[in-house]
């Protein structure tokens, strides 16, 4: 097997860079990484990263987090009630998945009926025997089978907007018991 010099020259600049730069001291590391500033006003050893950041975070969408609200170690220090508004957000993400599903639930009834009244319509024009009768009839047909196609559309939407419902729950806290008891779409 060959190696070229290039690749010996960086493998033996990478060892070296890495038995000097001491991860443990902040001062070396900073020395054989310049890019890496002190944080302001930040001891070392000390955390950086605790949940209140990780929420910070994830609100601007770079990271995805559960708002739960267990004490660490850092965050004893401060006492939380978190207790009430999460039941309150509970009831609000409850009653958010009823509607959603009622929604739906209606939607599909609506398109059910549509369906059966366009079926019955098509059966009444090849029931008729003059050609007359059938082209008064067409119009009413053409319309119910766009107003089958809209419902057809509106349902795909609400099952989206659903998911999306649940997506969002999901990311404000949700547990996925929250929504285990309730009627599904």
């Amino acid at each position: 097997m060959r190696y070229f010099p290039t690749q010996c020259v960086n493998l033996a600049l990478c060892l070296a860079v890495c038995a000097t730069a001491n991860a443990g001291d902040p001062k070396k590391l900073t020395q054989a990484c310049p890019r890496l500033a002190p944080i302001n006003g930040a001891p070392a050893g000390s955390t950086l990263i605790d949940n209140n950041m990780v929420l910070r975070l994830a609100k601007k969408g770079r990271i995805a987090a559960i708002a739960d609200r267990r004490p660490s170690a850092s965050d004893s220090q401060k006492p939380t009630s978190n207790a009430g508004s999460s039941s309150s957000v509970k009831k609000q993400w409850r009653a958010e998945h009823r509607r959603s599903v009622s929604a739906i639930h209606k939607l599909q009834q609506q398109l059910e009926k549509a369906e059966s009244e366009h079926q019955a319509l098509e059966a009444q024009i090849f029931a008729l025997r003059k050609e007359i009768q059938r082209i008064r009839l067409r119009p009413r047909l053409d319309a119910k089978a766009q107003q089958i196609a809209q419902l057809k559309r509106n349902l795909r939407h609400a099952l989206a907007s659903f998911s999306r419902m649940i997506r969002e729950a999901r990311f404000d806290g949700a547990q996925p018991g929250w929504f285990r008891d309730l009627p599904r779409p």
